[in-house]
């Protein structure tokens, strides 16, 4: 009997060890499985509450990403493609300089707008005296095409571009390398004229600011957009330089520096605007057209937080 019953233990025993076996088996398969779906989900649930989008802006890699879209913007415009009173079309390149050199003051004004510094103030405040200032002179006609003069502010400084890039088309039709006018009789190296606004040295008595502006100029000349405002200009009339000495170098710079000429020329408006015969006899086209244009830069700059820092 013992002998019958001691096989049946052990097939007992065995079968014991074997079901133990497999459930041990199938339970460890189960419990990592488990781990492992929690970590899944928890990771899941990490990158859900850490993943959400950002509206912080970042400085775009390419290199003068912002100056390109300002170019772009003014050869894409109806100030573009105006065709000017006995001038005709301005050179394609003078359309976008103007508009990178307002976008410059423009920025010019957004850091400093809490405390404007002298320069800022100039290109900004509202219309003066009309025998020195030309937004003041020419008001009415600001005020009939409903453009800012009399409020300080982004107005001012984007109604002056507008008349300025109607003065630079009568001064030299755009082209940034014309010397001096070879009927005038100021030929000396101090009141001979050059540059597209055919502005000449003894200018600078005018204002303090305008000396500070030569300065930062020349120490930069990256700054001149000089590529730009060549675009479209295969010749200019005259360019000889009068006399020598600081009023020649003056001549040579303000062909040479573009933006500069332009920026300069801003100033003088506000403050000796009897130094342009067509702002004095306002021959000097103001055209909507470009004011849009202008208003197209400002808004594309107000959009972006670093694009001040490429352009000015």
């Amino acid at each position: 009997m013992e002998q019958t019953k001691k096989p049946a233990r052990s097939v007992l025993v065995w079968m014991l060890l074997i079901l133990t076996f497999s459930l041990g088996v199938s339970c460890t398969p189960q419990d990592e499985t488990a781990t492992g779906d929690e970590t899944t989900q928890t990771e899941e649930q990490g990158t859900g509450t850490g993943g959400g989008s950002t509206t912080t802006p970042t400085s775009p890699e390419v290199a003068d990403y912002y100056i390109d879209q300002v170019k772009s913007i003014a050869s894409s415009s109806t100030c573009a493609s105006y065709s000017w009173a006995s001038r005709g079309r301005a050179p394609s390149g003078y359309i976008k300089g103007m508009a990178l050199t307002y976008a410059r003051s423009y920025c010019r004004y957004k850091k400093n707008q809490a405390s404007p510094n002298a320069l800022v103030d100039i290109l900004t405040r509202g219309a003066g005296s009309s025998s020195t200032d030309a937004l003041a002179l020419y008001s009415s006609t600001f005020s009939n095409l409903g453009l800012v003069v009399n409020t300080a502010g982004e107005g001012p400084v984007r109604s002056l571009y507008t008349l300025g890039i109607g003065l630079g088309m009568r001064e030299s039709s755009g082209k940034y390398c014309e010397g001096r006018d070879m009927s005038a009789s100021n030929t000396s190296a101090s009141t001979a004229e050059a540059g597209i606004f055919q502005t000449s040295y003894d200018s600078m008595s005018a204002s303090a600011e305008l000396s500070k502006l030569y300065a930062e100029y020349k120490a930069d000349t990256s700054k001149c957009f000089l590529d730009t405002f060549k675009e479209g200009v295969s010749s200019c009339g005259n360019s000889s330089i009068a006399g020598s000495g600081a009023g020649a170098e003056y001549q040579a710079f303000n062909k040479s520096c573009p933006s500069f000429a332009a920026e300069y020329a801003m100033v003088m408006l506000r403050v000796r605007r009897n130094h342009y015969g067509p702002i004095n006899r306002q021959e000097a086209e103001v055209k909507t057209q470009c004011n849009q244009m202008l208003k197209s830069v400002q808004d594309f700059i107000d959009s972006d937080i670093y694009a001040c820092d490429e352009i000015n």
